[in-house]
């Protein structure tokens, strides 16, 4: 093992060890962070290809609204389909 990596292994594992042990709700935030960046970016992505601007809002609402469905435990694919037709009964089809 590298020198550096065995002065920063003990310091992992203490770390690993505490994300292991942090509530769920702490994990849950940060799930949910990620669930809305990704939501977010595969949005932009859809409008830069599309050539189209979304309204002010609608990225925010929608993934918004993917995090609150995969919360109640609804698959990723049922929550982007169910969020896809709210933004679009708020937003209008673009």
């Amino acid at each position: 093992m590298p020198f550096r990596l065995r002065l920063f292994a003990p310091v992992l594992l203490v770390a690993a060890s505490a994300l292991a042990v942090l509530p769920a709700k702490a994990g849950a935030s940060i799930r949910d962070q990620l669930i809305n960046h990704y939501c977010s970016q595969a949005m932009a992505e859809e409008f830069t290809k599309s050539g189209k601007t979304p309204p002010a809002g609608m990225v925010a609402f929608t993934c918004g609204c993917v995090v609150q469905q995969v919360d109640a435990k609804v698959s990723i694919d049922e929550a982007k389909t169910v969020c896809r037709q709210q933004a679009i009964q708020k937003y209008g089809a673009i």
